[in-house]
């Protein structure tokens, strides 16, 4: 299996070739193609499967496919720590060193003015941590009604922290009308329920660890049942 096995455009392919990377992983080959098609997706791998590539080469090509003149910010992944939010920017920037894309991090801490000229340019990816983003959204400096994708990373840490209403409150900023991406490393039960209000008919797809094989599982049923029984509608309220 290679990358161009995935059907992905040849400037990512060139992008992660020149970095170093000759074939992609189980999370990324499972998938990759999942979310080229539009599913909303929930991904359990433990950390260095390769997560971040796995929604970060599809989520370019789909920027890339349909790229109108825009100043609003279509994509916006959520993740738990600056760390990871730094890390997962500088990914960004290695698949897309070909493509006319542009990334943003926000996090606690840093300071707004320093991200103030991008905003008013032009940002297709942005990667923040909960409570930075609301930092600026409370200044009123974005507007993420324009979301196209959603991505939330380390979504089982993001509730072992206890983010869970920030998340709420973020997600009641966007529209509806948007693609879902969980990943995280473990998928307990509370993480089962809070994915069954969000995510649309989605795909799980669990990689067992130690394992060279993948276990993509659909489970349309199972999350529409969880969905039904928390009575929940998007947008997700604020508990």
């Amino acid at each position: 299996m290679s990358f161009k096995n995935l059907n992905l455009i040849n400037p990512i392919i060139r992008a992660v070739t020149e970095a170093g990377y000759s074939k992609p992983t189980e999370i990324q080959y499972t998938a990759i193609p999942h979310i080229l098609a539009g599913r909303d997706i929930a991904g359990c791998a433990q950390k260095g499967a390769g997560k971040t590539g796995a929604f970060a080469m599809p989520i370019l090509q789909l920027l890339k496919r349909h790229t109108p003149d825009h100043k609003e910010i279509r994509t916006l992944i959520l993740t738990p720590t600056a760390e990871l939010a730094i890390q997962i920017e500088e990914n960004f920037k290695i698949y897309s060193k070909y493509l006319p894309l542009s990334q943003l991090t926000i996090y606690e801490g840093v300071s707004i003015g320093s991200k103030l000229a991008a905003l008013r340019k032009r940002v297709d990816i942005l990667v923040a941590t909960p409570g930075g983003l609301l930092d600026v959204e409370n200044q009123r400096h974005i507007d993420l009604s324009k979301i196209e994708i959603f991505v939330l990373d380390g979504a089982d840490k993001m509730l072992e922290m206890g983010f869970i209403n920030d998340i709420k409150k973020i997600l009641n900023l966007m529209s509806y009308k948007r693609q879902n991406l969980f990943f995280s490393a473990v998928m307990p039960g509370s993480l089962r329920h809070f994915a069954g209000t969000v995510l649309n008919n989605p795909v799980e797809i669990i990689v067992s660890p130690g394992s060279s094989a993948v276990q993509p599982i659909i489970k349309r049923q199972h999350l529409k049942n969880i969905q039904k029984m928390a009575g929940a509608t998007m947008p997700v309220s604020i508990s």
